[in-house]
């Protein structure tokens, strides 16, 4: 069969008791998987263990559960295989542990379980997030800005008995639906990530588009009225004009006082060291800055390398996953250096040239936790990395001013020390005050030049952002377009599985076999055939299990499919199901299994078992009933 991702197939179930007795203890297999027993002999509990330790949120124990410690399972997630373990207690959202392994090799090395949150926290991931990424699963928030979970994907997959049965998804209370939407559109397959990463940017860019033309016409108009610079350029063009002025007058000055008799004071001194202090002080300023940039220069070169890499990992990593899933399924046939024809009698899960154990699975279960630590990293990094260029803006659009203001304290110390008096003329004066003037001409307009740069840069950003949004509305209307395509394809695949199953129906209700139309709403969380869902109790109960099996066959044919590929079901024979009819829909969903060509696991609960698939390899476990119950405690 061909294995198509994501997948989640459940490979082993262990159950324990608070004496470490082990008191369930079943393999699962792909295809389907029949728990058969009377009534009251524990179906329902081992269906209700399964979706809790796939990460379902279940409290609602019966007392013999509760005499048991914890369960767990060994799961096939994307071919790899991962182990979970779970305590059972009364109370809800209980966290689990992730074996990144077989449940064998779990046993042997107790260090490597790591334990997460139901919820996550402002230090630790959820168990969601951990099997979402193994699973491939895009982030998804719902309308109270939350992620989803793997328990609300579960309640698609798992029909039990408590459920009513015009409800298509598992009980919850308080049930959103927009949080029902969520879920059917990731698990059809045409909830698009990307495209709800682009509304969001699209959205974000928007807004700051808004916001920097604002500012860049509030910035223009104080320009324009004011009469100021509008480039960098002309601003430095006309600081060193002034500047050339302010050395003409210290000339003046200098060739003035060497006609005059010098006479030092104290005061003179006093100013001196004035000048000498602020300069230093600037200086320590200046050199300070020029350290700090250099150094976030150096570690961003660092962080923008070390993330390319990590991405890099990253791109290999999923690279050499995908190859190695291509050439597995091209096993050898001749010997590569005699070229000698290869044994056919070799064991399965061997390899066909040396005969050894295949470990592909413990291999993938270390890719997939490598692949889930550098992705963490890369997202920590860039993080970091955008803090850094902050900073390294604020320091260098802060260093000219540093420097002028050095240079200014400079010139002023170099006119004192070389030409202290006591006496002065007007003339001095004058072009003191003229020199004083021109001096703050030049703060003013080094000044300006952080703040043209800044209308400079507005500039830069406003066409950058039209440019973007341009491209984003573009992609957006491209992806919307593939996006409704697939739903349709989707909807229109589960509605004519749907009436396959109805029409194979045993003679019960006769708009079944005639029906036309059905229609799904999952954000209403209702169904009807042909505008009707007015029938018995058992037809309603029939009609329900089609669209849920309808969803999860249509997901063997359509590859865009999220669902893993896994059901499981608890109620075939509720609401008063007679034998015939409830064996006829088993044998039904057999045969659609037996065509499937995509690896797939169903997992259902009867008391009713089809004579053509009792006592085969579709059961799991023995014959339940009161004297020997599925539960050994």
């Amino acid at each position: 069969m061909t294995h198509v991702n994501p997948s989640l197939f459940l490979n082993r179930l262990i159950i324990r008791t608070h004496s470490n007795k082990i008191a369930y203890d079943q393999l699962f297999h792909k295809g389907v998987n029949i728990i058969r027993g009377k009534n009251s002999s524990g179906k329902s509990t081992i269906a209700n263990f399964i979706y809790f330790i796939l990460g379902g949120d279940f409290s609602n124990w019966t007392t013999e559960a509760l005499k048991c410690k914890d369960v767990i399972a060994e799961v096939e997630i994307n071919g790899a295989s991962i182990t979970l373990k779970r305590n059972v207690v009364q109370g809800g959202l209980q966290p689990m542990s992730i074996f990144w392994g077989s449940y064998e090799s779990s046993t042997k090395d107790s260090l490597n379980w790591q334990t997460y949150p139901y919820k996550q926290t402002s230090n630790q991931i959820s168990f969601s997030s951990v099997l979402f990424n193994a699973l491939d699963f895009p982030e998804v928030k719902n309308v109270t800005d939350s992620n989803l979970t793997i328990h609300q994907i579960l309640r698609l997959l798992y029909i039990d008995q408590d459920t009513p049965t015009q409800s298509l998804f598992r009980f919850e209370r308080f049930d959103l639906p927009l949080t029902r939407e969520a879920i059917a559109e990731i698990l059809l397959g045409f909830y698009d990530d990307s495209l709800y990463n682009l509304r969001l940017e699209l959205k974000q860019a928007s807004k700051n588009l808004d916001d920097k033309e604002r500012e860049f016409n509030s910035l223009n108009k104080v320009f324009s009225e004011s009469g100021g610079f509008k480039t960098v350029d002309s601003i430095v063009k006309e600081i060193n004009t002034t500047t050339k002025a302010i050395e003409a007058i210290n000339a003046s000055i200098v060739d003035i006082r060497q006609k005059i008799r010098i006479v030092a004071t104290k005061r003179t001194e006093l100013s001196v060291e004035k000048l000498q202090s602020d300069l230093s002080s600037i200086k320590n300023e200046v050199r300070n800055t020029k350290s700090l940039i250099n150094q976030y220069e150096v570690e961003i070169a660092d962080s923008t390398l070390f993330v390319s890499t990590l991405e890099k990992r990253i791109t290999e990593l999923n690279n050499s996953l995908l190859t190695k899933q291509v050439l597995g399924e091209l096993p050898l046939t001749h010997c590569p250096q005699c070229l000698s024809e290869l044994k056919s009698d070799v064991q399965e899960g061997n390899c066909h040239l040396c005969k050894e154990p295949l470990v592909e699975e413990a291999e993938k279960a270390n890719a997939k936790r490598l692949l889930q630590e550098m992705e963490l990293q890369v997202k920590e990094s860039k993080s970091l990395l955008h803090d850094k260029k902050l900073k390294l803006l604020e320091l260098t659009t802060s260093l000219p001013k540093q420097l002028e203001t050095a240079r200014a304290l400079q010139r002023e110390l170099d006119i004192v020390v070389e030409n202290n008096q006591s006496t002065r003329d007007q003339t001095i004066d004058n072009l003191l005050i003229e020199k004083g003037s021109l001096e703050r001409k030049n703060e003013y307009l080094s000044q300006q030049i952080k703040s043209v740069e800044i209308l400079e840069a507005l500039k830069r950003e406003i066409v950058e952002l039209q440019a973007l949004i341009k491209s984003h509305s573009l992609e957006i209307k491209q992806k919307e377009q593939i996006q409704q395509n697939r739903q349709q394809t989707a909807l229109s695949k589960i509605k004519e599985i749907t009436l396959y199953i109805l029409k194979n129906d045993l003679e019960r209700q006769a708009e079944f076999k005639h029906g036309k139309r059905v229609e799904i709403d999952f954000y209403k969380d209702t169904y009807s055939l042909d505008e009707s869902n007015n029938f018995s109790a058992s037809s309603k109960i029939y009609f329900k299990n089609a669209i849920l099996f309808a969803i999860f066959f249509a997901s063997l044919e359509l590859n865009f499919f999220r669902y893993p590929r896994l059901i499981l079901c608890d109620n075939m024979e509720d609401k008063g199901m007679e034998k015939e009819r409830t064996q006829n829909f088993q044998n039904l969903i057999t045969q659609l299994s037996e065509k499937a060509t995509v690896e797939h696991q169903i997992i259902f609960t009867t008391s009713m078992i089809s004579d053509e698939l009792d006592n085969t390899a579709y059961c799991v476990g023995n014959y339940y009933d009161i004297s020997k119950k599925t539960l050994d405690v």
